[in-house]
């Protein structure tokens, strides 16, 4: 297999007919559907696998999403957002081939420890937030603040070999 970045820009936001619960599907099926129109044709016949985090607040006014932060400043207001809190994290896959296309998503309830101010700069500083739904990794050794998961503990990481494994 082959490890590619999918040339599709994440989109800002969630378009407002689509439900929180399938939006990370969706993100996948843009990110495979990418890979595949930049591959050479005498490869499309591969089976293209992508997927897609997201981490989901649940609140009165409806589903707040945390993709991934754009900027420590955004980093810091997410992990703020999600201090104490118990939230979702959803991870949508997509299989994708020219003969056709598999989708399927998970879920976990994760809860993040109260932060202090300090400790919340200390790991922003380590800069390990970048890149990850909710500005943490649950996979990361630093990662001190999850203190509930109730779930796959991949789905959280970005890839449920779990449901992987049932498609």
């Amino acid at each position: 297999f082959r490890v590619m970045v999918s040339p599709h820009p994440e989109p800002a936001r969630k378009p407002p007919l689509i439900p929180v619960e399938l939006w990370p599907m969706c993100l996948a099926y843009l990110k495979a559907a990418a890979v595949l129109r930049h591959l050479p044709p005498r490869d499309r016949a591969s089976l293209i696998l992508a997927a897609d985090t997201i981490v989901v607040i649940d609140d009165p006014r409806g589903p707040l999403i945390l993709n991934k932060p754009r900027h420590r400043a955004h980093a810091r207001q997410m992990l703020s957002t999600l201090s104490g809190k118990i939230h979702r994290v959803i991870t949508g896959i997509c299989l994708l081939s020219a003969a056709g296309h598999r989708l399927s998503s998970d879920q976990a309830r994760c809860r993040l420890r109260k932060l202090s101010p300090a400790r919340l700069e200390a790991y922003l500083d380590g800069g390990l937030w970048k890149g990850k739904a909710g500005a943490y990794g649950i996979q990361d050794n630093a990662d001190p603040f999850v203190t509930l998961l109730d779930g796959d503990i991949t789905t959280v990481v970005g890839l449920p070999m779990k449901m992987l494994q049932r498609e």
